[in-house]
């Protein structure tokens, strides 16, 4: 009989308990289920995994869709591992063989050997970048001529950490001063907080475990020289797996534009691919006034260094002149598309949707609702009871992926915990606080309390939004290529706002005339229009791929993106095979997984018989849709277009760039869909929400600022739609008639102007 024990446990005749069961890390997270030995139960949801044992435990922790139902409520850090701790299973297949890298030349070769081995290979990683199952491994530094060896410094934590436990009183104090030791560092360098989340850290901290004592650190010059030499060497053969795939997949370049402090315009360069985000260099475009030809010759140098044949889509935001620059690059080729930001243009609905010309209520509510949240977090006593009494730990803010979907978040958030809210401005502890006599407090509990529209105006705003933020979220995720699903997405949030305003026109037509005029004023493309008639799951559910537009957009991109005549014909004709599901298409299996499998993965299995139309459809699905996944670090940005430069620490900073960014958005990639824990009144979401927390002398009592007294965030907050009820339990139906319902200015093409 097959035994579900993970490879790296041990068997044991013990009666089904934790420690019975195999020493694997993972059962630190999970509880056994009596009588039955390959059943558990998540400490973090109370789900019970019925078979399967550890590895199905793992599964479900690291959020692995398919395997086990995920996991809603485990901490980051534990998914992180164990991911990990999947990888490893599949490096336990093959024998290990230690790899030591020496950190001090000048350290005697004995204790170089003991004490400076970094990682094993059981503690390697799958790049998501290759498909031919090559692994991140940890080496030596040198680096032998005619050989080149995988990304070793890339590997995030390879063993689980263990925290030190409240009955080894001994080991406790030794933790305690490490930890202050490290405190300590970070406050002295300056290093922000929001370091700590990185995945490297505790690989960090691991590695130096490892090494036990006597290990040194390294220094100035190691920092600087040798080791920034060997991580951008890692850098660039994880880039080069990605590379690899360009041929068959093709790639997005990303333009993503910024200004400094001083200010400048800077613009930095990505390409994507299934195999992930990578960074190619940032330009200083502060001397060139942001003309046409300035940005097309800039646009043109970064197509030529990519490879024409290599593009697929050039993506710019909608800037007036890096439309007309992206034309300009797409005439001169002929064999791509430029294609505006897609997550841009969602956020740009939604700051039509606050705009008080076109949709007074809404900028009137957002008003209100701001004050609130200002209010409870400019006071610690308030927003210590919020959290500690009544939300559980959540906040009544989020960060979105821009500052308009931070707002329409933060407004959801507040509907939330509406009734968390209103009991605590009724508890017995706010009335004693000196807070409730005062006039901003009693502003702000009459919001709350007496406002008899407010809520409803709430639960209106969210019903109308929520559509359009999960757009965003789509457009900007890289769980995947979104180019074949936002043509459907786009249609859905329109017949959802219908819906959920009961049908009403004259309640949801200037809605849909934002979203109307902005799709296609500034978004649709071609390219949108052939991955919506190739993604399988959109063409045979509901005919999307039916409409003459898509048809349209399809025609046009196989000219563009296919120079060979002989090649169009075989598309063409290739093309009924897949109308008609003839041939694989028409497979049982094939019919099953349209809606199962990725656009591309779907393809790859069952286009064999039609080539031509299946390499087609891979490229054209690959694709993204937005330039906003783009990690920043504006810090290092600015030291990088200084004026001033000694070229040779330029060259070492470019390069320490090219590191930093792409270390960022490795790890970015390996996280995505896991969600993120944010405090909003920490530093670093103040860009975003800083309308909702920033401080106004009117809202806060000097004497209640202690910042020690609040307890951190527990969890973000799950925001997926749920039926918002109304006080009878049914949705509300607003219409022309409702008390906040406005008449809007009338939004066309006509009167909106882009900025």
């Amino acid at each position: 009989m097959k035994s579900n024990m993970p490879r790296n446990s041990t068997p044991s005749s013990s009666s089904p308990s934790l420690g019975g069961r195999s020493d694997d890390p993972a059962w630190a997270h999970g509880k056994p289920v009596a009588d039955s030995k390959n059943s558990s139960i998540c400490i973090y949801c109370d789900k019970r995994l019925n078979g399967g044992g550890i590895t199905r435990l793992k599964y479900h922790l690291a959020g692995v869709k398919g395997q086990a139902q995920v996991c809603q409520n485990v901490p980051e850090n534990v998914r992180s591992q164990m991911k990990r701790l999947i990888a490893n299973l599949t490096t336990h297949q093959t024998p290990r063989k230690r790899r030591k890298s020496k950190v001090d030349n000048n350290s005697d070769n004995n204790n170089t050997d003991n004490n400076n081995a970094i990682v094993e290979d059981s503690g390697n990683l799958i790049t998501p970048a290759s498909r031919s199952g090559n692994l991140i491994t940890s080496s030596n530094r040198s680096k032998p001529s005619g050989s080149r060896r995988n990304v070793g410094l890339l590997t995030a934590l390879t063993t689980p950490r263990n925290e030190p436990s409240a009955k080894n009183g001994s080991h406790v104090e030794p933790v305690r001063e490490a930890q202050l030791a490290i405190a300590k560092w970070w406050y002295d360098a300056n290093v922000p907080f929001s370091a700590a989340n990185s995945s490297y850290y505790e690989a960090m901290v691991d590695a130096i475990g490892r090494v036990g004592p006597g290990f040194k650190a390294p220094n100035f010059n190691d920092l600087r020289g040798p080791l920034l030499k060997e991580v951008a060497f890692d850098i660039k053969e994880y880039i080069a797996n990605i590379k690899k795939e360009w041929g068959v997949y093709g790639c997005s370049i990303m333009a993503d534009g910024w200004t400094n402090q001083k200010p400048d315009p800077i613009i930095n360069f990505f390409t994507y691919s299934p195999g992930g985000t990578m960074f190619l260099k940032s330009v200083d475009a502060s001397g060139l006034n942001k003309s046409r030809e300035a940005l097309f010759e800039i646009f043109d140098q970064v197509v030529r260094e990519i490879g024409p044949e290599n593009v697929v889509q050039f993506v710019t935001d909608i800037d007036e002149e890096h439309k007309r620059a992206g034309t300009a690059l797409q005439q001169r080729y002929g064999t791509f598309f430029w294609s505006p930001c897609a997550a841009h243009c969602i956020d740009l609905i939604l700051e039509t949707f606050s705009n008080q010309s076109f949709f007074p209520f809404i900028d009137e509510t957002l008003k209100k609702a701001r004050n609130v949240t200002k209010f409870i977090y400019n006071n610690a006593s308030i927003l210590s009871m919020m959290r500690k009494e009544f939300t559980n730990g959540h906040d009544l803010c989020r960060a979105g992926i821009t500052r308009f979907a931070s707002h329409f978040l933060s407004l959801h958030c507040l509907l939330k915990f509406k009734k968390e809210v209103r009991q605590m401005f009724s508890c017995r502890k706010w009335m004693e606080s000196p807070h409730a006599s005062g006039n901003t407090g009693k502003e702000v509990a009459n919001i709350i309390l007496e406002d008899k529209e407010f809520w409803a105006q709430c639960q209106h705003i969210v019903e109308v939004t929520e559509p359009i933020i999960r757009i965003l979220r789509l457009v900007d995720s890289e769980e995947k290529p979104a180019i074949g699903y936002i043509y459907e997405a786009i249609e859905k949030a329109k017949e959802a706002i219908k819906l959920r305003l009961k049908n009403n026109t004259s309640v949801f037509g200037p809605y849909l005339r934002v979203i109307d005029t902005i799709w296609e004023k500034e978004l649709c493309s071609p390219l949108h229009g052939a991955a919506c008639f190739l993604n399988p799951s959109v063409y045979f559910k509901n005919g999307s791929g039916k409409q003459s537009d898509v048809n349209r957009g399809l025609l046009n991109t196989i000219t563009r993106l296919v120079q060979s005549d002989e090649v169009q014909e075989k598309i063409g004709i290739q093309l009924e095979a897949y109308k008609r599901s003839t041939g694989d298409f028409g497979l049982p299996l094939a019919i099953r997984l349209r809606d199962k499998l990725s656009p591309v993965a779907w393809w790859e299995q069952f286009g064999n018989e039609t080539p031509e139309l299946q390499n087609f459809a891979m490229r054209v699905l690959s694709q993204c849709c937005s330039a906003t996944g783009c990690e920043r670090n504006w810090n290092t940005f600015e030291s990088l277009h200084s004026k001033r430069h000694n070229q040779i620490e330029y060259q070492r900073l470019t390069d320490l760039v090219f590191v930093r960014y792409n270390l960022k958005l490795r790890e970015r990639f390996l996280k995505k869909g896991a969600p993120e824990l944010s405090d909003p009144i920490s530093h670093d979401n103040i860009n975003l929400l800083g309308e909702w927390v920033t401080e106004e002398p009117s809202l806060f009592d000097s004497d209640d600022l202690d910042w020690e007294t609040i307890d951190g965030p527990s969890a973000p907050v799950n925001l997926d739609y749920e039926e918002l009820p109304s006080s009878d339990g049914e949705i509300v139906a607003y219409d022309e008639n409702s008390s906040f319902m406005t008449t809007p200015q009338r939004f066309d093409t006509y009167n909106i102007t882009y900025d």
